[in-house]
């Protein structure tokens, strides 16, 4: 029995040694890790404005506040899904340099502001355009993969409605889809910059046939 003991004991302290070890082994591990910063996702934006592609007239002074989004769209991440999907992905290694709806707010004042004076907020009774951003991401077509690279395109979807004093005026829903050069989220961000210049022209060009906005050779107007 006094054996049996010996034996039991000295098995007991090999499993604790090689316990011991493997603890060690795993410390070093981690701290081997130490240090090691992963690297930053890459900054992608929708540039500037471009020059509108039709001249429009004056227009009168409009408010613009900023853009709403869909929840999805209130990060700066980069969305990308395949066509007919319901599970909507995010690039680990890519971000936006500013939230979607941000982006899209700053392009379109700076192109509204072409025709007329915009106005982030109002004090005074103007006409305001209250923008929706519901789609702001590449898509990906697996069946029109073509010699095994994907197709992708970049697709936006917004709602405008223009209000004064609390009463509907107008509304307008667009949505566009603009073919990606190239199968990555770079292909997906030049694709999307065109997309939103396409709306952004296309809101200027709705807004130019509202009687309310209509310059009255007001001071301030152009």
């Amino acid at each position: 029995m006094t054996q049996g003991f010996a034996r039991n004991a000295q098995h007991a302290r090999s499993a604790t040694r090689w316990l011991l070890a493997a603890g060690c082994a795993i410390v070093l591990a981690g701290c081997g890790s130490l240090g090691q910063v992963a690297p930053q996702p890459q900054v992608l934006d929708v540039g500037t404005t471009q020059t509108p592609r039709v001249p429009l007239p004056p227009r009168a002074p409009l408010a613009v506040p900023a853009v709403e989004a869909a929840p999805l769209l209130r990060s700066q991440g980069v969305v990308w899904r395949e066509k007919g999907s319901l599970s909507p992905q995010a690039y680990a290694s890519y971000q936006w340099a500013s939230p979607p709806a941000e982006l899209l707010g700053q392009r379109l004042r700076e192109r509204l502001s072409t025709e007329g004076p915009v106005l982030p907020g109002n004090t005074g009774g103007l006409p305001e355009l209250r923008v929706t951003l519901e789609r702001f991401e590449q898509v990906f077509d697996p069946a029109a993969a073509v010699g095994g690279a994907p197709v992708s395109a970049g697709d936006i979807a917004l709602r405008a409605v223009l209000t004064q004093d609390g009463r509907v005026l107008d509304q307008l829903r667009l949505a566009l889809s603009v073919p990606a050069a190239s199968g990555d989220a770079p292909g997906g961000a030049r694709a999307l910059r065109s997309a939103v210049d396409a709306v952004s022209d296309n809101l200027a060009e709705w807004l130019s046939q509202q009687p309310s906005l209509a310059a009255t050779g007001r001071p301030g107007v152009r």
